[in-house]
């Protein structure tokens, strides 16, 4: 299994979240058979960092990840135009170098 999917274990625990190769990985919930549930960031199948949300009124994992998501090619188009200013002022910077030595 291979992104976001709802898995429903034989012992009828559930997990909804994020997969890779199989694992969970991302942000998912878990939910015990008994209804208590166990929701945060997965790293190859292990609880490594906790949601600390209020249980009674629980998020989506999907509206979660899609807000990361969102967040990240917000990120990704900020630092897309910063590398696209300093490489301007690289290129300006060598060729003003370029004339300076061509110039003697």
């Amino acid at each position: 299994m291979h992104g976001f999917g709802v898995y429903r274990f034989a012992n009828g625990h559930r997990y909804e979240g994020a997969w890779h190769e199989g694992r969970r990985q991302g942000l998912g919930m878990y939910t015990f058979r008994n209804g208590e549930t166990q929701s945060g960031h997965r790293q190859n199948g292990i609880l490594d960092i906790p949601s600390t949300q209020n249980t009674t009124h629980l998020v989506s994992p999907i509206a979660v990840y899609h807000s990361k998501v969102l967040n990240v090619v917000q990120v990704d188009e900020r630092v897309n135009r910063a590398v696209a200013a300093v490489n301007r002022v690289a290129n300006a910077d060598r060729v003003a170098t370029f004339k300076a030595v061509n110039a003697s």
